[in-house]
C-alpha cells in the first residue's frame, strides 16, 4: 500500500477538516434561518410580526406585569390586548419594568450615540365597537396610543384592529344601547352614534385607521433611520371578528385606500371556514387565531382518543428533546402550537401560571419543530378537527371475504382475551366495516371455525386499514 508524504496527508486532512467545518456551518446556517422562518411573518405593511405571542385580554390586572415581564423572559415579543380590557397602561409599565435600564421620561430614546436598532415588541390593541365611526376610532386609537407610550428602551410597534364589524343585540352578552348611554360625555361628542348605522359603521373607522396608519409611515422611515426609540409607532392595521360578507364588503369597497394586514378569528376557522381562510391567503392578509386552548385542547373530554394522538406525539417528542434540552417542557399544548405554526398561522394563547407559560414558549416550541415529521402531522390534522369538534376519532377497519365461503369476525378482548362476535355473516367477495382502535385484535372463522385467521389493527386514530380474509 502507498504511503502519502507526510505533508501531502496533513494538507488532505485539512482540507477536509474544513469541508467539514463548512458543511456544520451551512447546516447550522440553514436550521437558523427555517427557525427564523417560524419565528415571524411579513406582513404586507412592511413589518415582520411574531407568529406567536400571548394574550392578556382577560387577565386580571394585579397578575399582568408578573405575567408579561415572565413571557418576555421566555423570548415572546407579542403582546395582545384591546382598549375594552382598559389595561394598556399597565402593560406599558411592565414593558418598562422588564428593562434593566430605564429611561427618565416615558417614550424616552436609546441614545444619541446608538447604533444599534432598539428590539422591537408588538403590541396589538382593538377598538370597541362602542368607537365604531371615523371620530370615536380616531379617538380610541389616540388614548391607547397615549396609554402604551413607556420608559423602555425597546420600540414599541403597535397593530390596531377593529374589535368587531358591530354591536350585535342576538350576542348575550352584547349590550348595545346600555353600552351606548353609559359612554362618557366626550367620547359621544366625538362621533355619530354607531347603533344609527351599524352595518357600515366601520367603514368610517377603517378610513380613520388609514389616515392614522400612513401617517405613522412616515414616523417609522424616522424611525428606521434615527435608530432611536419613539413613541409607540403604529406598524399595521387590522380587523378582527368580521365574518365572511363583512370582509368582502371591506375589501371590494370603492374607497378602500388600505387592505388589512391582519385578521383575528376564533381558531376554529382554521379548519372549519374554508372560504375566509382563502379570502384571506388570496389577499395576503395574516390570519391569528385565539382561544387556541380552550377551543382545542378544552375538549379532550368529548373526544379522548383525538386527544391521545397529541399526547402519544407530546411523549414521543419530549423523550427526544429530553435527551438534548432536559429544561424544555413538552406537552400537548407544544405540539399543537408548533403544528399550528408550521402553517404560518399566528397564535396568542393567554398563559398565566409559570407551567403554561414554559409549555407555551418559543424555546419549547423551536426545540421539538425539528423533529414534527410528516406522519406526526398527518395524524395531527385529523386529531385536531376532530377535538374541536368533539367527535372522537377511530381506526376504521375494512373486511372483505376472499374464500368460498360464509366467514364471521370476533374481536378479542384485551381484558380476559375472550371473543366477541362483531359481526356473524360476510358472505364470499363482500366487505364489511368496523371501528376500531390501534393494536386491537380481531379473528375471522370459516365454516365450522375449520378456518381461523388472526388480525392486529395497526391502523393509527382517524386512519383506515383493509383485512382480506383468505387462505
Amino acid at each position: 500500500m502507498m504511503q502519502l508524504p507526510v505533508p501531502l496527508l496533513l494538507y488532505l486532512i485539512s482540507i477536509i477538516f474544513l469541508i467539514q467545518v463548512c458543511n456544520c456551518q451551512e447546516g447550522e446556517q440553514q436550521r437558523q434561518h427555517d427557525n427564523e422562518s417560524l419565528q415571524s411573518v411579513h406582513l404586507i405593511s412592511g413589518v415582520d410580526l411574531p407568529l406567536l405571542g400571548m394574550g392578556i385580554g382577560n387577565l386580571p390586572h394585579e397578575s399582568i406585569p408578573h405575567v408579561v415581564q415572565a413571557q418576555l423572559e421566555e423570548g415572546v415579543r407579542l403582546i395582545d390586548t384591546a382598549r375594552a380590557s382598559n389595561n394598556e397602561e399597565i402593560l406599558a409599565d411592565a414593558i418598562a419594568m422588564f428593562d434593566g435600564e430605564h429611561s427618565n421620561t416615558r417614550g424616552g430614546s436609546s441614545g444619541a450615540g446608538s447604533t444599534d436598532d432598539p428590539e422591537i415588541i408588538h403590541v396589538i390593541t382593538k377598538v370597541w365597537y362602542t368607537h365604531l365611526g371615523y371620530g370615536r376610532t380616531k379617538l380610541s386609537v389616540q388614548e391607547s396610543l397615549r396609554d402604551l407610550q413607556s420608559s423602555t428602551t425597546h420600540q414599541i410597534y403597535v397593530h390596531v384592529l377593529l374589535h368587531w364589524p358591530k354591536c350585535d343585540d342576538s350576542i348575550p352578552w352584547m349590550n348595545c344601547k346600555e353600552e351606548e348611554e353609559n359612554l362618557p360625555q366626550y367620547v359621544k361628542d366625538a362621533g355619530h352614534n354607531p347603533l344609527e348605522n351599524r352595518d357600515t359603521a366601520f367603514l368610517g373607522s377603517w378610513k380613520a385607521l388609514e389616515d392614522i396608519f400612513m401617517d405613522h409611515q412616515k414616523l417609522m422611515e424616522e424611525h428606521k433611520k434615527s435608530k432611536q426609540v419613539m413613541n409607540p409607532i403604529i406598524a399595521s392595521i387590522g380587523v378582527s371578528n368580521f365574518e365572511l360578507d363583512d370582509m368582502k364588503f371591506l375589501l371590494l369597497g370603492p374607497h378602500t385606500r388600505v387592505s388589512p394586514h391582519i385578521y383575528q378569528g376564533p381558531s376554529w376557522k382554521i379548519y372549519h371556514d374554508p372560504y375566509m381562510l382563502d379570502l384571506l391567503h388570496k389577499n395576503n392578509i395574516h390570519f391569528q387565531a385565539y382561544g387556541v386552548m380552550n377551543g382545542i385542547l378544552g375538549m379532550r373530554n368529548q373526544a379522548p382518543n383525538a386527544f391521545y394522538v397529541l399526547t402519544d406525539i407530546s411523549r414521543e417528542l419530549a423523550a427526544t428533546v429530553h435527551s438534548e434540552q432536559k429544561n424544555v417542557v413538552v406537552t400537548e399544548a407544544t405540539v399543537l402550537l408548533a403544528h399550528l405554526l408550521l402553517d404560518k398561522i399566528g397564535l396568542i394563547p393567554r398563559a398565566a401560571s409559570p407551567y403554561h407559560q414554559k409549555e407555551n414558549s418559543p424555546q419549547a416550541i423551536a426545540a421539538i419543530i425539528p423533529h414534527l415529521t410528516s406522519v406526526h402531522r398527518q395524524q395531527l390534522n385529523l386529531a385536531i378537527p376532530a377535538l374541536m369538534k368533539g367527535d372522537d376519532l377511530v381506526s376504521t377497519i375494512h373486511f372483505t371475504n376472499g374464500l368460498d365461503s360464509p366467514v364471521s369476525i370476533h374481536w378479542i378482548n384485551p381484558s380476559d382475551k375472550e371473543e366477541v362476535i362483531v359481526s356473524d355473516l360476510i358472505h364470499p367477495g363482500n366487505t364489511e366495516t368496523q371501528q376500531s382502535h390501534p393494536g386491537h385484535k380481531f379473528v375471522a372463522y370459516g365454516p365450522g371455525k375449520k378456518v381461523k385467521k388472526e388480525f392486529v389493527v395497526n391502523a393509527l386514530y382517524g386512519e383506515e386499514e383493509h383485512f382480506k380474509i383468505e387462505l
